[in-house]
């Protein structure tokens, strides 16, 4: 005959179950707060790329007095002068420490620094900067677009932007998002 001893060395069914729901809830409470930081490392990273590229502009426009092109899924020179040499004998640059890349969108897109607020994908034309419903700023300027980005991502970065600003946050203030494409005003050129 086997002791007590002995026929204890196993788990009962109603244990495992008991450590599986333990397990279960404690994985319910972690992964939402995993997912959420890693949201706002994106976040934080696009506003820093907006940064960097805002500085970039503003020291390339202040050496040749022209605004400048930077796409991140371009080899052209024209499309790069932010970081690829330039012919013309102010261009005092590179303004950027490194090219600007797609790794650059945290979101997987592109990333492009248009030197028109009539270019690009979406075609924003203006920004309007205080929330009246209308384009305060037509003229020529530069704003930055990220591909891929989902509406709860670009609604984050307006937050961070655009607090206060009234109307609606889609196409009011510094930040724009349509059909996943995120703009974001960065300088604008007194016509």
């Amino acid at each position: 005959m086997s002791s007590p001893a002995a026929r204890r060395q196993a788990f009962t069914l109603l244990e495992i179950l008991i450590v599986v729901i333990i397990i279960g809830i404690l994985a319910a409470l972690v992964i939402p707060q995993i997912s959420g930081a890693a949201e706002d490392a994106k976040v934080s990273k696009v506003l820093a790329v907006v940064d960097t590229l805002r500085a970039a502009s503003e020291s390339h426009y202040a050496d040749t007095s022209a605004l400048a092109a930077e796409y991140s899924d371009s080899t052209n020179e024209f499309e790069r002068e932010l970081s690829i040499k330039q012919s013309a004998p102010v261009w005092k640059g590179p303004y950027l420490a490194h090219p600007l890349t797609n790794g650059d969108n945290p979101f997987g897109g592109v990333v492009r620094l248009h030197k028109s607020f009539t270019d690009g994908p979406v075609n924003p034309v203006g920004f309007d900067l205080i929330g009246r419903g209308t384009d305060t700023v037509t003229g020529a300027g530069q704003y930055v677009a990220f591909t891929n980005v989902g509406e709860t991502a670009a609604k984050t970065v307006n937050d961070a932007l655009d607090k206060g600003i009234g109307g609606n946050w889609r196409s009011s203030g510094r930040v724009e998002w349509s059909k996943d494409t995120l703009m974001i005003f960065v300088m604008d050129v007194a016509d």
